[in-house]
């Protein structure tokens, strides 16, 4: 019964290995993209290209990078004799590549989109790299001994295969990984993190990974009914010497029975990705509304900052403070709000930066102004981070709503009683959106 253990444990493994390569789909599939200037604290998914002043060398092909892998394989051939079950000598040959030499090196850069760069530090990420070459040779070849080491392994044949990976610049990157604070400037970076499950670089597409790893799954899931099928193949062998063949012509019961314990313990599996996915997708709607809350925060306590700007210069306070009096009052208090009200809220606030814009043309010494300057593009960088956040609840919003009607994850959320948010708008209301018109 022993034996019988090993195609278990191999079915078990390949179907924990199909657990995870799906919950890396899945999150793929749920996480919003966010543009460079939308990124903010937790998991982020960016797409950009690569930007670095200053890169790197590779070793084989000398190109600029950001990060690159290389390796340097020599084949080897040998025959080796060797006796059979019955006592015969023969002979047999063997041959294979070995790996004499490899190394890499990386360096942080910048992921470039219309909004901006972020930094990126690579180490610790698992990065899906193109391949820049791919190239077997004789000594005949100057690359050989080139880049290649002097000796020569134990029985060569005397070829070398050359291959490297690479980021070049100006490459498009997907990033999938955590947002924390830079040490040198009050901006974010992506960056390896102990708390995060993922991080994760290529240079394929979105879809292009989802459907890599759709395969993936399907394939290991494969194998790992199979290998279920043929644990009480393996038993009633070892136990009774039956062939294979005989055990599913004459014992049949068995095999069916291990294929059904095999789905209901996939099917628990599932059924647990499912829920777990919801709750992810669910506090990443919150985490959502909660950036916004904080950016709100920040625009309200940049106004009492232009109050000050203007104290003393009486035209100009006067009409700052009608425009500023109707959202003060109510912008401090942001807790435990409800998503129609933070919306209405952000609608107010794109029709106050409007008016001080208006205010600041009809006054041109107030636009010259340094600190109102600074205050106002403060506060419009302000704006741009309420308008990329509540783009990013949205897609959270869009990413639960679609969870919450898709077959099989619809059974579950009605199961566990999953409810979705409310949408805060992609734009505020269109008279908002307009700068309002400043009576002086």
């Amino acid at each position: 019964m022993a034996f019988a253990l090993i195609p278990s444990l191999i079915s078990l493994a390949l179907l924990f290995w199909w657990r995870s390569v799906i919950l890396f789909k899945r999150t793929v599939e749920d996480v919003p993209t966010s543009k460079v200037k939308g990124v903010f604290y937790g998991l982020n998914e960016v797409k950009g290209s690569v930007k670095s002043d200053d890169p790197l060398q590779t070793y084989l092909t000398e190109a600029p990078s950001v990060w690159y892998e290389w390796k340097i394989s020599e084949h080897w051939k040998k025959t080796e004799s060797y006796r059979d079950k019955d006592g015969n000598r023969k002979t047999r040959t063997k041959s294979g590549w070995r790996t004499v030499d490899s190394g890499g090196s990386y360096q942080s850069f910048f992921l470039k989109d219309e909004t901006g760069e972020l930094l990126i530090e690579p180490e610790g990420a698992k990065v899906d790299a193109p391949s820049t070459m791919s190239h077997a040779c004789s000594p005949s070849d100057p690359l050989y001994y080139g880049k290649g080491p002097d000796g020569a392994i134990a029985n060569s044949t005397y070829r070398r295969r050359f291959s490297e990976h690479s980021l070049t610049p100006g490459d498009d990157l997907y990033v999938l990984g955590p947002a924390k604070l830079r040490e040198d400037v009050a901006q974010p970076m992506i960056a390896k993190s102990k708390e995060a499950r993922y991080y994760f670089i290529s240079t394929k597409s979105e879809a292009q990974i989802i459907r890599s790893k759709s395969i993936w799954a399907f394939f290991i899931m494969l194998f790992s009914f199979v290998a279920a099928l043929a644990v009480p193949v393996v038993a009633i062998t070892v136990e009774t010497g039956m062939e294979p063949l005989e055990v599913f012509r004459e014992k049949p019961g068995w095999v069916v029975l291990s294929g059904m314990v095999f789905l209901a313990v996939a099917g628990l599996f599932y059924l647990s990705l499912l829920y777990n996915g919801l709750i992810r997708v669910r506090n990443r709607l919150t985490h959502a509304l909660g950036l916004i809350e904080i950016q709100l925060k920040r625009r309200y306590d940049l106004i009492p900052r232009l109050l000050e700007c203007v104290q003393g210069i009486s035209e100009y306070e006067r009409e700052v403070q009608k425009l500023v009096a109707s959202v003060r009052s109510s912008a401090g208090n942001l807790a435990g709000r409800e998503a129609g009200e933070i919306g209405e809220e952000i609608s107010q606030g794109a029709g106050l930066v409007g008016g001080l814009f208006a205010l600041s043309e009809k006054y041109p010494n107030l636009s010259a102004d340094q600190n109102y300057a600074s205050f106002m593009k403060e506060l419009v960088d302000t704006e741009d981070r309420i308008a990329l956040a509540r783009a990013f609840y949205n897609d959270s919003l869009l990413a639960l709503q679609d969870r919450l009607l898709t077959f099989p994850d619809v059974l579950v959320a009605k199961w566990f009683r999953f409810r979705a948010g409310k949408n805060l708008g992609l734009l505020p209301d269109p008279e908002m959106a307009q700068v309002p018109r400043v009576s002086l």
